[in-house]
C-alpha cells in the first residue's frame, strides 16, 4: 500500500497538533503541581530557649515567614481585640509560632515589643494598612479581616516542632 502525499500531510499536522497540546499542557501541570519551596521544609525546628522573652525569630515553614514569639510569663493582655480566637488557642502557651502574613493584602507585620503610638503593650504591626495584632495574633485595630493563622506545631524537650500537629493540630 501506497502513502499518498495527503496522508503524509495528514500525519504531519496531527504530529504538530500533538506537541503543540503537550506545549500547552505542560506549563499547566507545572502550575497546578506544589512548588519546591512548598514541599521542602514541612518540619521546622527552633530552640526556644535561644529565643530571649519577649522577643521573635522570624523563621521559614513551606516557603512563608513564620513568627517564633516567646513571651515573658505570666504576660496580662492590656488590650481588647475585635475576636479572641488565637489567644484561646494558644492559651497556656509562652512560646509559639505564628504565620507572618498579614490576612488583610500578604503584607509581612513587624514586631514593637514596647507597643506602639496608642498600645502601650507589645504588638505586631502591619504598617502597610495600618493593622495591629495582639502578641497571639489576634487582629485589635486596622482593617484585617482575621487574625494571623497558626500553623500546626508541638513543643518537645524545649524545641518548637513547626508542622508537626501538638497543641495546634492543623493550620488554622
Amino acid at each position: 500500500m501506497e502513502t499518498s502525499r495527503r496522508d503524509l500531510m495528514g500525519l504531519a499536522i496531527g504530529g504538530l497538533g500533538v506537541i503543540g497540546a503537550l506545549g500547552v499542557l505542560y506549563p499547566i501541570v507545572k502550575t497546578l503541581a506544589p512548588s519546591a519551596a512548598s514541599l521542602a521544609g514541612a518540619l521546622v525546628e527552633v530552640d526556644v530557649n535561644s529565643i530571649p522573652e519577649g522577643q521573635v525569630r522570624v523563621v521559614s515553614w513551606k516557603g512563608k515567614p513564620v513568627f517564633v514569639v516567646k513571651l515573658p510569663q505570666g504576660l496580662q493582655w492590656g488590650g481588647k481585640a475585635k475576636e479572641e480566637k488565637n489567644s484561646k488557642l494558644l492559651q497556656g502557651q509562652n512560646a509559639f509560632a505564628l504565620v507572618a502574613v498579614c490576612t488583610h493584602l500578604g503584607c509581612v507585620p513587624l514586631w514593637k515589643p514596647q507597643g506602639e503610638a496608642e498600645f502601650n503593650y507589645p504588638v505586631f504591626h502591619c504598617p502597610c494598612h495600618g493593622g495591629f495584632y495582639s502578641p497571639w495574633g489576634d487582629v485589635v485595630a486596622g482593617p484585617p479581616p482575621r487574625a494571623l493563622h497558626i500553623p500546626p506545631q508541638a513543643i518537645r524537650d524545649g524545641k518548637l516542632l513547626i508542622g508537626e500537629p501538638g497543641f495546634i493540630k492543623e493550620l488554622t
